[in-house]
């Protein structure tokens, strides 16, 4: 399977605390804003399953965060059973679970396209809070992590939107 194009557009139309770049995934079919303040790095190979791109709020990489700053991070998944959201979502609790992850909020949304997002805000080991939104690219998974500034993770994950072509 090819890697999803990305290709950044220009601002959002939504009302956001900040100036954005809306970025497009058209194989996808989702758009996601992010400050124009940050980069965006270089679509990456996750495994044999799946890619990754990275949004990085100024001096953050994928391994550090800057003081204050923070990143989002798209990942695309191919996993079985294809195109079953309960059951991925059930499959990652379990996952977050063992792993010492607690949920600490947990709600649904409809993209305009009718897919469900199930959103999270979960606290890690360490009890640090990080966000995830989970949906579904055609017969694959997208999983969208927020961490650092909560607060403007969450409204960067609010713009997750359909697009239709």
């Amino acid at each position: 399977t090819a890697a999803p194009t990305f290709a950044p557009t220009q601002e959002a139309t939504v009302q956001l605390s900040y100036s954005a770049i809306r970025y497009e995934d058209l194989e996808g079919k989702f758009t996601i804003a992010y400050p124009d303040t940050w980069t965006a790095d270089r679509e990456q190979v996750v495994g044999d399953r799946g890619s990754q791109q990275v949004l990085l709020s100024p001096g953050s990489t994928l391994e550090t965060l800057a003081d204050g700053g923070s990143r989002i991070i798209l990942v695309r998944y191919d996993w079985d059973p294809r195109n079953d959201l309960a059951a991925r979502v059930t499959m990652r609790k379990t996952a977050w679970d063992a792993s010492g992850f607690v949920i600490m909020d947990e709600s649904t949304r409809e993209l305009e396209d009718g897919r469900v997002v199930v959103d999270l805000l979960m606290e890690t080991p360490d009890k640090q809070q990080v966000l995830f939104s989970l949906t579904t690219v055609g017969e694959r998974y997208l999983e969208i992590v927020a961490e650092g500034d909560i607060v403007l993770g969450k409204e960067i994950l609010s713009t997750l939107a359909s697009i239709s072509q």
